[in-house]
C-alpha cells in the first residue's frame, strides 16, 4: 500500500466523474479512507543506520525489456487465515487476495484512485450516490462475467453481521441498501444515507466475489480454503503453514502480469527467511534492521540481493485491553507508557532508523498534530501516577496491587520476530521497576489474531498498516468493538466518537484537519495504545526480479500495478 509528499487535504464533495485516460475522459480528485490491516510486527527490526531523508530508496536498476513467465517466490511471515477477501483480517490475507481478486477501484503509486473492476464512476452533487461502470470484459476465474449483482452481493456480505467482516464493515455502515441497485448489465448505483469525505477510496477494499459461487452455504466458514476471483491469478493450492501457490490466468481480462507463477512461502522467522533469500529459495522479504545493517554493504550478498529502505504508513504499538480492570484507568495506561524506554528502543534496537510516535497519525499525514509531545521515559512519574490510581505495594513483594489484586498482566508477542521479543523484554524490565509484572506470551500469528479479535488478551505488541485517508473510525470509535470493527482495545470516549464522526462528514479540508488535530490530542491523553515507533521498512529483493518500485506510504504492495509489473530476468 505510496512515494509522495504528505497527503494533501481534499476539497468538498461535488458532482465529479472519473473517466480514465485510455477512454479520453476527465479525471477525478481523491477522496481518501483509512482501513488498517493487522500487521503482526512486520516492521520490527534490529540495529540500523542513521535515518536518511524520508523518501523512497532509489529503485534497483531495471532492464528495459520485461520478460514473460517464470516463478516468483514470495514470503508470508504469518500464514493466511482465509482466502475469502471479505472476511480477511491480516496483511498476509490481503497480499494473497491482491492476486486472486480485483477491488472495485485500485490505488496507484501516488495513492490516487484508478480503475479496478470499475472502468469509471460518477458521484452525485450531494455525495450520496456513486455510479460505477464495470469493465465489460471482466470475468471470474470460472469464466463467468462480473456483473453489478456481484458488487451488491459483496456489499451485502460486508454488512451482514454473520460475516464478521471487521476490516470493512465500518466503512460501509451508512450504505443505503434500499436505494442501491443494478442499472444495467455493466452499471451499478451504490447509495449512502450520508455523505462522507472518505467514501470513494473505501471502495478499494470492496473486493468483489461472485454471487453464483459464494451465495450457498455458510459464507463465514465455507469459503476460507477456496477462491474464485476476478484477479490475474487463480489458486493452485494452499498448504496451511507451508505455502500458497497461484498461477496466471490464461483468460485474464485485464493487463496480464509478466510472472507466470507465484509461490508464497510461509516463513515466520526473519533469519530463516533471509538465509532462504541468500540461497535463491526466496525472492523477496522484509528484513529486520540488524540484518539490513550487517548485510547491505556485504559484497558477497549484494551480488544477488538488492536492499531498499523507506517509511510506510504503519506504526508499532502496544494494545491495552481497556475493559480489563487493571487497564481501564487512563492514568494507569499513561504510567505504563511512561515506563517504556522509547529513546533506547530507537537507538539501541533500531539505531535511529525509526521515529517516535505520539498518537495514531503518522508524521507524513496532514492529520498529524505536531504540537502533541511524545511521552518520555519517566519511572518516577509512572510510580506517582500508579499510586494516584490506587496501586501500591502494600506487602513489599515488588508488585503493586489495588483492592488486593496484584498488577500482573501478559503481553502477546508474535513468534518469529526476535526484535519484538527484545522490545517486550525491555518493557518487561522497566515495568518491573515500577511494580508491574509483565509476562510474555509467544504465539503464532493465527492464534494471536483470534485471541485479540475475541478480546481474550491483556496486552499485545502489534502494528497497523494504514490507508491514505486518516479516518480512524474502525479503530477507535466505540461502535467498532469486535466483531463489528477493529477497536480491539475496547476504547470508549464520547469526545473521541464526536470528533471521529464530525471529521468523516466534514467536507471542508481545513475544518477536518482541525478535528483530527484535536483527536490526536485526545488519543494521546487517553493512551488506549502505547504508541511505540514508526520503523522504516527494510526489504531485500533478489536481483533476478526487475521492475520493483516502492511507493512511499504503501511500500511495495497493496497499490497498482506494484508486483503486477515485476518480471524475472533470465539467469546469466
Amino acid at each position: 500500500m505510496g512515494p509522495i509528499g504528505p497527503i494533501r487535504p481534499i476539497g468538498p464533495i461535488c458532482p465529479i466523474a472519473y473517466r480514465p485516460a485510455p477512454y479520453n475522459r476527465c479525471v477525478v480528485r481523491l477522496r481518501p479512507l483509512v482501513l488498517p490491516l493487522l500487521l503482526l510486527c512486520l516492521a520490527c527490526g534490529g540495529p540500523g543506520e542513521k535515518p536518511v531523508a524520508d523518501t523512497a530508496a532509489p529503485p534497483p536498476v531495471v532492464d528495459d525489456q520485461p520478460r514473460d513467465g517464470g516463478t516468483l517466490y514470495r514470503r508470508l511471515d504469518t500464514d493466511i487465515a482465509t482466502l475469502n477477501p471479505v472476511v480477511s483480517t491480516s496483511r498476509s490475507d490481503r497480499l494473497v487476495a491482491n492476486l486472486l481478486f480485483t477491488p472495485l477501484i485500485y490505488i496507484d503509486r501516488d495513492l490516487q484512485p484508478i480503475p479496478g473492476l470499475a472502468d469509471s464512476w460518477e458521484i452525485s452533487d450531494d455525495g450520496l450516490l456513486y455510479t460505477f461502470d464495470l469493465n465489460p470484459k471482466a470475468t471470474f476465474s470460472d469464466g463467468r462475467p462480473v456483473r453489478p449483482r456481484d458488487v451488491i452481493f459483496t456489499l451485502e456480505k460486508i454488512l451482514d453481521p454473520k460475516s464478521e467482516a471487521v476490516q470493512i464493515t465500518g466503512s460501509f455502515d451508512l450504505l443505503d441498501v434500499a436505494r442501491t441497485r443494478v442499472v444495467d448489465e455493466d452499471t451499478v448505483e451504490i447509495a449512502f444515507k450520508q455523505a462522507l469525505a472518505t467514501q470513494l477510496i473505501k471502495f478499494n477494499d470492496v473486493i468483489i466475489v461472485p454471487e453464483h459461487v459464494y451465495a450457498p452455504g455458510n459464507f463465514r466458514k465455507d469459503y476460507n480454503d477456496r477462491a474464485v476471483g476476478s484477479g490475474p491469478y487463480r489458486l493452485v493450492r494452499w498448504v496451511p503453514g507451508k505455502e500458497v501457490v497461484v498461477e496466471r490466468r490464461a483468460d485474464y481480462w485485464g493487463k496480464r502480469p509478466y510472472i507466470q507463477t507465484v509461490v508464497f512461502k510461509v516463513i515466520g522467522d526473519h533469519g530463516t527467511a533471509f538465509n532462504a533469500l541468500k540461497r535463491g529459495e526466496l525472492d523477496e522479504s522484509i528484513v529486520p534492521s540488524d540484518t539490513w545493517w550487517r548485510e547491505r554493504n556485504n559484497p558477497e550478498v549484494t551480488k544477488k540481493i538488492e536492499f531498499q529502505r523507506f517509511y510506510t504508513r504503519n506504526y508499532n504499538f502496544i494494545a491495552w485491553n481497556n475493559r480489563n480492570p487493571l487497564l481501564s484507568d487512563k492514568r494507569v495506561r499513561r504510567a505504563l507508557a511512561m515506563s517504556i524506554p522509547i529513546e533506547s528502543i530507537i537507538k539501541d534496537i533500531f539505531h535511529d532508523t525509526a521515529r517516535a510516535m505520539t498518537g495514531h497519525f503518522t508524521p507524513d499525514e496532514w492529520a498529524y498534530n505536531p504540537t502533541v509531545p511524545a511521552i518520555r521515559h519517566d519511572l518516577d512519574g509512572a510510580r506517582k501516577l500508579l499510586a494516584a490510581a490506587g496501586f501500591v505495594d502494600s506487602n513489599g513483594d515488588g508488585v503493586v496491587e489495588k483492592n488486593g489484586r496484584p498488577f500482573k498482566i501478559s503481553i502477546v508477542i508474535i513468534a518469529g520476530s526476535s526484535t519484538a521479543q527484545q522490545i517486550a523484554q525491555m518493557v518487561q524490565a522497566e515495568l518491573k521497576k515500577v511494580g508491574v509484572q509483565l509476562d510474555i506470551a509467544l504465539m503464532d500469528g493465527a492464534m494471536a489474531i483470534t485471541r485479540i479479535l475475541a478480546g481474550n488478551y491483556e496486552a499485545a505488541y502489534l502494528s497497523w498498516d494504514l490507508d491514505p485517508d486518516p479516518d480512524p473510525y474502525i479503530l477507535f470509535h466505540s461502535s467498532q468493538i469486535p466483531p463489528r470493527g477493529q477497536n480491539v482495545v475496547y476504547y470508549t470516549n464520547p469526545e473521541a466518537d464526536r470528533l471521529i464522526d464530525a471529521a468523516r462528514r466534514e467536507l471542508d479540508a481545513g475544518k477536518r484537519k482541525d478535528l483530527y488535530w484535536r483527536l490526536h490530542e485526545v488519543l494521546s491523553e487517553d493512551q488506549p495504545y502505547a504508541w511505540i515507533v514508526q520503523v522504516s521498512a527494510k526489504w531485500a529483493m533478489s536481483k533476478r526480479v526487475h521492475g520493483v518500485v516502492p511507493s512511499r506510504g504503501f511500500g511495495l504492495f497493496n497499490w497498482y500495478p506494484a508486483e503486477n509489473d515485476w518480471w524475472i530476468a533470465p539467469e546469466r
